[in-house]
């Protein structure tokens, strides 16, 4: 309740249900831990407990056909046009970093000038600051062989960037991380 980023995904995987809780800022050091985390628990809501830490705003979840769960993840605010980098991250258990890293394990310097991003899990891949990625779907099988595999990812698009960026869908490539407009 109260803040930002109030939407609560969720996912289930065999027995159990993931929930991604975003921040309630744009970067703090949360009052309350169950933000900026995603939650499991059992599907009758039992055994509610933290899996992974340190994300911001993960508004999208999917499994990919080993069962991971892949999340987009939307980075912090005011650090110019160009940073910090939005995410794709396959979530396990650990720390993502935030508020005191961003991406590839870069700390945050302007929120935290001695913060550490040894113990945190970097991002898998990063996409354009700002552009605010909402929808992550894996291509199947019946598409044409260039693209199987690879991910679409929604973009919502910038409101604090000039000049804006997002508003597509763009094509992911997992293995090369290389990213291109699909539509």
């Amino acid at each position: 309740k109260g803040g930002n980023h109030v939407t609560r995904s969720l996912l289930i995987k065999k027995t159990q249900l993931y929930v991604s809780i975003g921040s309630s800022c744009n970067v703090c050091h949360e009052k309350d831990k169950r933000r900026a985390a995603i939650y499991v628990s059992n599907l009758d809501g039992s055994s509610f407990r933290p899996f992974a830490t340190g994300l911001r705003n993960s508004v999208f979840m999917i499994l990919d056909s080993q069962n991971n769960i892949w999340a987009t993840e939307m980075g912090r605010d005011l650090l110019g046009n160009d940073l910090p980098p939005d995410e794709i991250n396959i979530i396990k258990p650990g720390n993502y970093g935030w508020p005191i890293c961003y991406g590839n394990n870069i700390p945050d310097t302007e929120f935290a000038p001695r913060g550490s991003c040894n113990a945190t899990i970097p991002s898998l891949i990063d996409l354009p600051a700002h552009s605010a990625p909402l929808g992550l779907a894996f291509i199947p099988n019946p598409w044409p062989k260039e693209y199987r595999g690879k991910l679409l990812v929604a973009y919502h698009g910038s409101w604090n960037r000039n000049p804006p960026t997002g508003y597509k869908i763009v094509l992911v490539d997992p293995q090369t991380k290389q990213i291109s407009d699909f539509i």
